[in-house]
């Protein structure tokens, strides 16, 4: 919550006092690029270093490491098969928007537009689920559908997250 008002220090000191006692990949991944908007480029590369190797050594979440390289722009192909056998087992709303995420980031458009639409089909109020589905769509050439979920996106939550809403404004020219 102090991330998403633009409080990033006071968001700093919390997450780093959280992976001290928790240092799982949902919390060190997010301390990471709080550290990269900082410009602590060695901090953030340490939290994404220690993301990675949790995420790797609990092979029960592909889920969660498969989002972290999508975000993050590395491992693209693991990303997507690690978000492949998570959805094989979960088919939920949340692992099929990691899915499609990935197989956007790996060129596999159609797969991601039918994979996102199958994670908006409860019509969920979720700021990261209209980002990736905004940010789909425009990698598939959909500008207009694009540029409209991620209004949404922001619209909902305009700080959901402090690096990937940087890059959704960035998409929409803002």
């Amino acid at each position: 919550a102090r991330a998403a008002r633009g409080d990033l220090g006071e968001a700093t000191k919390l997450y780093e006092q959280i992976v001290r006692v928790a240092p799982h990949p949902e919390f060190t991944a997010p301390l990471g690029d709080l550290y990269k908007l900082a410009g602590r480029d060695q901090d953030a590369a340490a939290q994404y270093e220690q993301a990675e190797r949790a995420g790797r050594e609990s092979d029960h979440d592909n889920r969660t490491l498969a989002l972290f390289y999508a975000d993050h722009d590395v491992k693209l192909d693991d990303a997507y098969e690690r978000a492949r056998r998570e959805y094989d087992k979960r088919r939920d709303i949340y692992t099929a928007d990691a899915l499609a995420w990935a197989a956007s980031k790996t060129g596999r458009h159609d797969e991601a537009r039918e994979k996102i639409k199958e994670a908006l089909r409860l019509g969920t109020r979720d700021a990261r689920l209209l980002y990736h589905a905004g940010m789909i769509a425009l990698a598939a050439g959909d500008a207009e559908t694009g540029r409209a979920q991620l209004r949404r996106a922001l619209e909902l939550s305009p700080g959901f997250d402090p690096l990937q809403s940087r890059l959704a404004r960035k998409a929409l020219g803002e």
